[in-house]
């Protein structure tokens, strides 16, 4: 899987290629965005794309079969599934076109991909054979391309070129301090936690997810400040048990910084042993990326030390056999 990895290049070159495609008239109140696994987290990204944009809209972010009830024909809805298939997202969809709300869908194939043009709604088709979690940028830049060029500017089509071409310079970089963080993770042995601070959530989510289904390991996430106020209290006196940290940070903010250095302090003093990754890139945008690319790759390392297959989800192919007896869109 590391090549779906290494595609990204290609993949923002062709969300740089559709941008634009597709243009709105509509000026929302709000932009949901619906999806599951590694396309629902596409949502995540424009949430922490828009948080510092005092000009963006508010972005609501569904992972799940409904939509929230106050959605309606101001609202505009993005349908997010690689698959096309994914039964909560098709649901969702369904709900959306009942409460008028303006769709725009996502999607490399699938049901969803008929019923879109069958109903002639704005689709975005993405690049087929893909595995959804590595298909990240292109899902990303499509969401961001019809905002753009709709007047919503979260992340202008400049900016995501300038993106393009980080990663293209830091792919050696990033490549070489994937295997570094595998190693380290799988020396240490320990159950895993990914730290940062907000406005990064969106990376410690991302990361959790990667290694969920990649490395077949479970992930504690904690996000600073929220985690000072809760999680710090709970490594006072836990049950007995190996833990490893990794922490992302920021350095351009020199508060985040020191929080940072301040959790690190406090996993310090219990023993865990800390790795910390400071996020490369000029914009935001190129910080998620760097982030997101190099948590991808060190996930597959992880599992290929161990021995596992990073493609494959016995437990998700469970659950979808059994979501079936239960969800029917429409």
């Amino acid at each position: 899987m590391e090549d779906l990895y290494l595609g990204w290049i290609e993949q923002m070159k062709k969300g740089i290629e559709k941008w634009g495609n597709i243009v709105l008239e509509m000026k929302p109140r709000l932009i949901i965005i619906s999806g599951m696994g590694g396309s629902g987290v596409v949502g995540d990204y424009i949430l922490a794309l828009s948080y510092n944009r005092s000009d963006a809209l508010p972005v609501i972010v569904v992972k799940n079969y409904r939509l929230p009830m106050y959605v309606n024909e101001k609202d505009l809805v993005f349908i997010i599934s690689y698959s096309g298939n994914t039964l909560e997202t098709r649901h969702a969809f369904y709900e959306a076109l009942k409460k008028n709300a303006e769709v725009v869908a996502i999607t490399s194939n699938g049901v969803l991909a008929k019923e879109v043009k069958e109903k002639n709604i704005p689709l975005i088709m993405i690049t087929p054979g893909l595995v959804p979690r590595t298909a990240l940028p292109e899902m990303l830049y499509a969401v961001l391309g019809v905002l753009d060029t709709s007047g919503i500017h979260i992340v202008s089509k400049g900016e995501a070129e300038q993106a393009l071409s980080f990663i293209e310079d830091e792919i050696k970089n990033i490549i070489e301090e994937a295997y570094s963080i595998a190693t380290f993770i799988h020396k240490q042995g320990g159950n895993l936690v990914i730290a940062t601070h907000t406005p990064l959530e969106v990376l410690a989510l991302r990361g959790k997810n990667e290694f969920n289904e990649n490395a077949k390991i479970p992930v504690k996430v904690e996000v600073i400040p929220e985690w000072a106020h809760n999680d710090i209290v709970g490594w006072e006196n836990p049950y007995t048990g190996r833990w490893t940290i990794l922490t992302i940070v920021n350095n351009d903010d020199q508060i985040d910084l020191k929080l940072i250095e301040f959790m690190e302090s406090i996993y310090r003093e219990h023993d865990f042993p800390v790795r910390r990754i400071e996020l490369r890139g000029t914009s935001l945008l190129e910080k998620l990326l760097y982030g997101s690319l190099l948590l991808g790759l060190a996930s597959i390392k992880l599992a290929r030390i161990r021995g596992l297959d990073p493609l494959q989800t016995k437990s998700i192919i469970k659950y979808k056999s059994f979501i079936n007896t239960v969800l029917q869109p429409r």
